[in-house]
């Protein structure tokens, strides 16, 4: 097959009739959680439960045979005990299915005795030109397509976050506790063992896919290395990748053997692989969607040169300490940024990026900074720290509503120039001006450090974009 023959993956991301085989009445059932998830997100094509012990489950006709049912069917989700699979395969390829998603464990990742099974399938398949998700995985989310054939009862919203797993429990953790946060997803897919789609293949996909902006993975290895690095070649030519690469040490590289039947490698490559083609390598799973947020939400920058603005000294001294570590860029003020600011603010004001407005309770002064840098050519970034908190900190409550307003108006200041700006608040959504900030596209972090990863992002993603168009002009 291929290296690059994807055409059936529309089948898998918009699929229009899908089979569960394997259905159950059993709620604790992955059959009856899978065929539940999908009638509850309201996927809009046709569903056919497949169980030759009962004749209906959740309302709708059950088949006794994928074979017995009329219609076409694009999707096969299988649910069956693994030595059940070759059986159910040789009937999907009977019908004519396009993608089977196998979510039965007891294959390669149990040893000889299961690779040897996972090989019988995928020969099965490929007779007849069925494309593989998994064995051993927790299934896939859809937005586009209303479509939610995970373990996960509650499916996140739909976004713009694309979200790629090794791991079923890490892909099944990591949608529940979008949900909770409030972080919508284009797509998630767990891809388990990887016997015949991988990494790569979604990759491929999701490059020219229209609801995906940004995609974060999470992963152990690679099968084929040079497929791979072609992928991503292409990939972040068009969008940037946020990756979780773990099993860095020994003792980690053999639990992601066994975990998944997955290709370590020596970690020290994948490093070198990732820095040539702009891959944003993260290690703890917040910041993958920390960073994600921003990519997903704002603008890049034309470079890594930060503007500060502060509601206070030590919050600068701490910005310049974790942006500056980063090897990111603080310039000094221009001289018509201070005149401007000596106009509105107390003369002991530092005159200076890190910029710290003194604590002054007027939101004011914190607008009218933000736009002179935003139109200022010396600033790439700007980071706003601690804004909006007197009105509750300070027991002055009709200050919030300004508060509030001014938040809608520096978000605003994004959009009409263009340049990516990212809030730090220790409070979070407790205060209502982080709420305003989220709501029109501002990411707001509890921490400067966080904050700080974040803007390192943009600003290397958007050197290794400028890096390619040179590349193209010489």
């Amino acid at each position: 097959m291929n290296k690059f023959d994807i055409d059936n993956l529309k089948y898998l991301f918009e699929p229009k009739s899908i089979a569960v085989i394997g259905a159950s009445r059993d709620p604790k059932a992955w059959g009856h959680v899978i065929l539940k998830n999908l009638i509850d997100y309201g996927f809009e094509g046709r569903i056919y439960p497949v169980n030759p012990k009962t004749e209906s489950l959740l309302g709708l006709k059950c088949y006794p045979d994928i074979r017995a049912i009329s219609e076409d069917v694009d999707l096969a989700i299988i649910v069956v005990p693994a030595k059940m699979v070759p059986i159910v395969m040789e009937a999907c390829v009977e019908k004519g299915v396009k993608v089977a998603v196998i979510i039965t464990a007891g294959f390669s990742e149990t040893g000889p005795e299961g690779e040897k099974l996972e090989k019988k399938v995928l020969e099965i398949a490929r007779k007849g030109g069925i494309r593989i998700v998994g064995p051993n995985c927790m299934g896939f989310f859809v937005a586009k397509s209303k479509l939610n054939a995970a373990f996960t009862a509650i499916a996140p919203k739909p976004g713009k976050i694309a979200f790629i797993s090794q791991s079923g429990a890490f892909a099944g953790t990591m949608m529940y506790w979008a949900t909770m946060k409030d972080i919508g997803f284009s797509a998630a897919i767990s891809v388990g063992n990887q016997a015949d789609l991988e990494l790569s293949d979604y990759l491929m996909y999701l490059a020219d896919d229209e609801t995906t902006r940004v995609t974060i993975a999470y992963i152990e290895g690679v099968k084929d290395g040079r497929k791979f690095m072609k992928v991503l070649e292409y990939y972040t030519s068009k969008k940037p990748l946020i990756v979780m690469k773990l099993g860095r040490t020994s003792s980690g590289a053999r639990a992601a053997t066994s975990h998944t039947a997955a290709v370590a490698g020596r970690d020290e490559l994948y490093d070198v692989v990732f820095k040539k083609y702009g891959v944003i390598r993260v290690y703890e799973f917040d910041d993958m969607f920390n960073i994600a947020l921003a990519f997903a939400n704002l603008p890049l920058p034309k470079g890594d040169r930060v503007g500060v603005i502060s509601a206070g000294g030590g919050w600068c001294v701490e910005a310049s300490d974790a942006l500056e570590s980063l090897g990111l860029k603080l310039p000094s003020l221009p001289e018509h940024v201070v005149k401007e600011m000596d106009k509105i603010l107390p003369p002991f004001w530092n005159r200076r990026n890190p910029m710290d407005l003194v604590a002054t309770v007027d939101p004011e002064p914190f607008k009218t900074a933000v736009e002179l840098l935003m139109r200022d050519e010396n600033f790439d970034i700007l980071m706003l720290l601690g804004y909006g908190n007197f009105g509750r900190i300070s027991n002055l409550p009709f200050l919030i509503p300004k508060e509030d307003a001014i938040a809608k108006e520096i978000a605003d200041l994004v959009k009409k120039y263009k340049k990516p700006l990212v809030v730090v608040n220790v409070f979070g959504k407790e205060f209502s001006n982080v709420k305003v900030f989220e709501e029109n596209g501002i990411p707001v972090y509890l921490s400067i450090q966080k904050a700080a990863k974040v803007v390192k992002a943009l600003a290397d993603y958007a050197h290794y974009l400028n890096s390619l168009e040179e590349m193209e002009q010489t």
